[in-house]
């Protein structure tokens, strides 16, 4: 297993003006503050980046953009569809680009409604494997996709495809704790929701995907937990928790880490369809939970003037 550096690998929002242009500038410079906060890699064009909302040579044009400022960081591309031929073709989008990785989940709508079978779940990842010969990022999603790995799925997916990192985002802190006991020397684990992602870090995890933290322009304090007084701590968690629950709340992914990262003067720009924005109430909510933790709010307005 090549072993990644332990750090953050945060997932960019893609940035879109309010006619929904793609403003690559915008990205460029967002990726850019990301790594002067200390980034170690990242997955783009994931849920954060609307990878429903990318075309696949708008997923080419990203990828070129990310693998241009990253500057030697493993990039991983979100490359996930229904069928077996759109998500191999999002792919060779992302590989055309120059990606380092790709990010791969299982597909959505067949597993939805009924028990994912372990041939369907492994089977998609060894046809990507096959045509789109990137290392890999394991994706567990089961709130968007409604089915999550299993530990014996995902000990089958890395004996068919080059899988050196999982995005864990599963709220159950057993199947993350089982995933880090029975996995941490077979492939670089990245927890991904903050509530649990001590415990994954104290049990061999190589890093955090997405935190409340990146607001604050320094992902990396988690790592510095343990050496806290127990005041800080609870303050860290609390403010982890404030802010997690005002952004899962207040409408659907990316449209309040979009917002809050306009109000901290980031050029991230509108969502696309079918995300809405946040109402106006709805930012005035998130602004005074970002006021409250200090974050750097500089804009009340939704985004600076389009490209």
């Amino acid at each position: 297993m090549k072993q990644l550096e332990i750090g953050c690998y945060p997932a960019p929002v893609t940035p879109f003006s309010e006619k929904g242009d793609l403003m690559l500038d915008a990205f460029a410079e967002i990726l850019r503050w990301h790594i002067a906060s200390g980034a170690k890699g990242f997955l783009i064009a994931g849920d954060n980046g609307e990878n429903w909302a990318l075309s696949n040579d708008e997923l080419r044009q990203v990828t070129e953009v990310a693998m241009r400022e990253a500057k030697g960081r493993p990039i991983y591309v979100g490359a996930w569809a229904i069928t077996e031929r759109e998500a191999i073709e999002r792919g060779q989008a992302a590989a055309e680009g120059g990606a380092y990785g790709l990010c791969i989940k299982p597909q959505h709508y067949v597993h939805a409604f009924a028990k994912a079978a372990t041939a369907d779940v492994v089977g998609r990842f060894e046809a990507m494997a096959k045509a789109v010969p990137l290392p890999v990022m394991v994706y567990n999603s089961p709130n968007r996709n409604n089915v999550s790995i299993t530990h014996e799925q995902l000990s089958a997916i890395l004996d068919v495809c080059p899988a050196e990192a999982l995005k864990d985002n599963n709220y159950d802190l057993q199947h993350q704790t089982e995933n880090c006991l029975l996995f941490h020397d077979k492939i670089n684990i990245l927890v991904s929701y903050s509530f649990f992602s001590l415990t994954g870090l104290l049990l061999g995890a190589r890093g955090v995907i997405g935190s409340p933290f990146e607001y604050f322009g320094n992902p990396d304090r988690i790592f510095e937990f343990q050496n806290m007084a127990e005041q800080e701590r609870r303050d860290l968690m609390q403010m982890a928790i404030d802010i997690k629950q005002v952004n899962s709340y207040l409408g659907v992914v990316p449209a309040p880490y979009k917002a809050g990262l306009n109000m901290i003067g980031l050029p991230a720009g509108y969502t696309r369809d079918p995300v809405r924005p946040l109402t106006d109430e709805e930012q005035a909510k998130l602004r005074a939970v970002l006021v409250k933790w200090g974050a750097p709010v500089v804009y009340a307005a939704p985004v600076r003037a389009a490209e």
